[in-house]
């Protein structure tokens, strides 16, 4: 057994599958740092490939890709206040704001630190502790998640600004947004008006997009009419383009929580990075010494949620080698790459396959290695990129949030709701509702009724049930806790800057 797993973790340090990572690393940048397009469709593009290659080359580099993809989203998040995928919705929160004060390397760099440092922790818990972690996350049921759900929701309170009620607010439209389409519990037909094209509900890209890319153009197309500056993307001080080692360790314990987190809910099938992301950065400005610098380009604000999306990529895997149920979109991609190897993922994996599977896990922490190096070296080129005339950059953007959203279901009625979208969330801009609440509400309110009505049927119908499991009455009082904690905090700053005014 050893040799087999010596032989494995050895594997990695071929030329065939370091190129191979390689490739892969720069192809998920590539298609992740592009509004609307996110390193899953550079996946199901390459994935043929792997046909004609071994294991150990072909499932590598798609991994590659993977983490690749999930980091670059964070790159045109931070340049352009666009996330490339949905988990960096909330780095454009401190991201941009530093790149608007010219310190887009640093937060760059910050994100990257923070990425490889969440990848790097997931990896070594998928290596050390995969079947036990698989054990406990089978039987996590719909009560426990319904319960984490609810906990993940307290965090608007955290992200709705000065206004909660507007927060609030936001928050439930988007779970109103979310219920368009038919009901996977009842099969009802909600909201659609008769349009056959809302019956699989409002697609989240085109939305996604619509509401936070469109309206940073169109804000951006009214600057320049009123001739203001043109953003400084890159300064003249060396120290605003990189991370000292000092800002990393202020940022290690933020890092190392939002690792945690992020490595939990990749390990629980369904839920993934963008869920992680938020309750990672609800977490982080819940705890942090300086709540009031979130949103203003606090680097703690980039190292949450960039090292908790980035820490579910190994997570997921464990669901998926250890009991073959994919932990997200992508691993379901990565199982069928196993399958067309031969390969079955699942708790006989580790001794019919011992190679291949060792080869993977030492192929998780060279592609950490390889992303840090080759996105490093890349940064001058996307910062010199983005330093562009704004009507260069956004006219791009433009034309591939257009692009992006179409491509997603090559359906003509994903423009109209990406347009659609980019004029409300100009609206919500200019009211100063925040659209980070809308989108909250749209990500979760789905898992949580799903959860709600699968943990009823198993009641009978029964609420007692919710108070009946441990882990879910832990999770309902760390919502209240929560509520109360950010009530609290909102009442002290608001008396504080009413003080501040009386002074």
């Amino acid at each position: 057994m050893l040799e087999s797993i010596m032989s494995g973790l050895l594997s990695v340090c071929t030329i065939e599958t370091v190129m191979a990572i390689s490739f892969g690393v720069f192809c998920g940048l590539l298609f992740g740092a592009i509004p609307g397009i996110s390193g899953v469709m550079a996946i199901a593009l390459l994935m043929p490939m792997t046909f004609y290659v071994s294991p150990l080359v072909g499932i590598p580099m798609l991994i590659g890709i993977y983490k690749s993809g999930v980091f670059a989203g964070s790159i045109s998040a931070i340049l352009l206040n666009t996330p490339g995928a949905p988990p960096a919705v909330c780095t454009t929160f401190d991201g941009y704001p530093l790149t608007k004060k010219g310190k887009a390397g640093k937060a760059l760099n910050m994100a990257l630190t923070a990425s490889v440092l969440g990848c790097t922790t997931s990896d070594l818990l998928l290596i050390a502790c995969a079947a036990p972690l698989s054990v406990l996350t089978l039987k996590a049921g719909p009560v426990e998640r319904f319960s984490l759900i609810i906990f993940a929701l307290t965090i608007v309170g955290s992200v709705s600004g000065k206004s909660i009620l507007k927060g609030i607010m936001s928050c439930a439209l988007g779970c109103l947004v979310a219920s368009i389409g038919i009901s996977e519990s009842t099969g009802a037909t909600r909201f659609t008006f008769g349009l056959t094209e809302l019956m699989g509900g409002i697609s989240f890209v085109p939305m996604l997009v619509g509401l936070l890319a469109l309206p940073e153009v169109i804000t951006q197309v009214g600057t320049k009419l009123k001739k203001s500056h043109q953003t400084i993307i890159r300064s003249e001080k060396p120290e605003d383009n990189r991370v000292s080692f000092k800002e990393v360790k202020k940022c290690g314990r933020t890092i190392f929580k939002s690792s945690l987190i992020g490595s939990f809910l990749g390990a629980m099938p369904g839920l993934g990075a963008t869920p992680a992301a938020f309750l990672a950065y609800g977490e982080a400005k819940r705890t942090s010494k300086k709540p009031e610098e979130f949103g203003k380009g606090s680097l703690e604000g980039i190292a949450a949620p960039e090292a908790a999306n980035n820490a579910t990529c190994g997570a997921a895997m464990i669901p998926m080698l250890t009991l073959s149920i994919p932990g997200d979109d992508v691993t379901a991609i990565l199982m069928g790459a196993f399958m067309i190897q031969g390969i079955t993922p699942g708790p006989t994996i580790f001794y019919e396959h011992p190679v291949v599977v060792y080869g993977i896990f030492g192929s998780l922490i060279m592609c950490n290695i390889l992303l840090f190096t080759i996105a490093k070296a890349g940064f001058p080129v996307w910062m010199k990129l983005a330093s562009l005339p704004k009507y260069h950059i956004f006219s791009f953007v433009t034309v591939f949030c257009f692009i992006g959203a179409y491509t997603v279901n090559q359906s003509l009625f994903d423009i109209f709701i990406l347009i659609l979208f980019g004029v409300i969330g100009y609206l919500m801009k200019m009211a100063n509702f925040t659209p980070v609440a809308f989108i909250i509400g749209f990500i979760l309110a789905p898992f949580a009724e799903r959860t709600f009505d699968q943990a009823l049927t198993l009641s009978d119908g029964s609420f007692m049930i919710f108070i009946s499991h441990p882990f879910s009455v832990i999770f309902f009082i760390l919502s209240i806790i929560s509520v109360i904690g950010t009530g609290m905090r909102k009442y002290k700053i608001s008396m504080a800057e009413r003080g501040s005014v009386l002074d």
